[in-house]
């Protein structure tokens, strides 16, 4: 019985180790930060946008460090290096 209990356990709690692992780090930053405070309506990567529309890598990191500097957020340079990681493999997709 308690292999039973053991192995149910396990199976509920490998998903969930799965799942940890998969979660990009800048992710985690950039949802703790609560950025989509302010980009739920300016959106990332949007035409219209015109006030810090990154065109690559090097624009991309001075927007982030923009909205880290201007909100206080406190992020260290290896922090705001894995948000613009989040964000370009999930928005921008610009070459390094």
């Amino acid at each position: 019985m308690k292999l039973l209990h053991k192995s149910i356990f396990l199976t509920l709690l490998t998903p969930m180790a799965v799942m940890a692992e998969d979660v990009h780090p800048g992710k985690v930053l950039h949802d703790d930060a609560n950025c989509m405070r302010c980009h739920a309506d300016l959106g990332y990567n949007q035409p219209d946008l015109t006030k810090m529309a990154p065109t690559d890598i090097k624009g991309l990191q001075k927007a982030v460090s923009f909205c880290d500097n201007n909100l206080s957020i406190g992020w260290f340079d290896d922090e705001k290096q894995d948000v613009v990681d989040y964000l370009n493999k999930t928005y921008y997709h610009f070459d390094h």
